[in-house]
């Protein structure tokens, strides 16, 4: 199954719409927070809140499965610490806690993936206000779910690229 994985994208509803145009056939679109719109606006993506959303009805993490795979899903803010945001350990307890196996989530607009102590680790950086220095681009990621594995795939957010071909 293809899984379509983004967060932070602060209002910029263009951004969504692009995903939505550009990946028709995916199975999923999953939104770590930060999107500040109203809930109504993205009922086709599975959503949590980020420490800058205040629409109630989005919740600050979920659990789900996808081919078999339990996701937990949060933004993340709450277990990245200020003082070491490199640090996941916080992320891989609350993964455990919740008997999952790999983590989407957001707030530091920074992409990775790494598997820490047995727990995979996915975040898709920013598609509005990246801060990764050593790849200044917006991004997000391609995931491609089997019962066998994860594969992800960090992409670029260009929404001009057919323009310019």
């Amino acid at each position: 199954m293809q899984v379509i994985l983004v967060s932070d994208t602060h209002g910029d509803r263009a951004s969504l719409n692009w995903l939505r145009k550009t990946y028709p056939e995916a199975d999923a679109f999953v939104h770590c927070g930060d999107l500040q719109i109203p809930s109504d606006e993205v009922q086709d993506f599975i959503c949590v809140r980020g420490n800058t959303d205040y629409d109630p009805s989005y919740p600050w993490e979920r659990v789900e499965v996808f081919a078999g795979h339990r996701i937990l899903i949060c933004h993340g803010h709450s277990y990245i610490s200020p003082f070491d945001p490199a640090d996941p350990t916080a992320l891989v307890l609350a993964a455990k806690r919740r008997q999952c196996e790999a983590v989407f989530f957001g707030h530091t607009h920074v992409s990775c993936d790494i598997t820490y102590q047995g727990i995979r680790l996915l975040n898709p950086g920013s598609l509005k206000r990246p801060k990764d220095f050593r790849f200044p681009y917006p991004t997000y990621m391609i995931l491609n779910i089997t019962e066998e594995s994860i594969e992800a795939e960090r992409a670029v957010y260009d929404p001009f690229a057919a323009d310019k071909a």
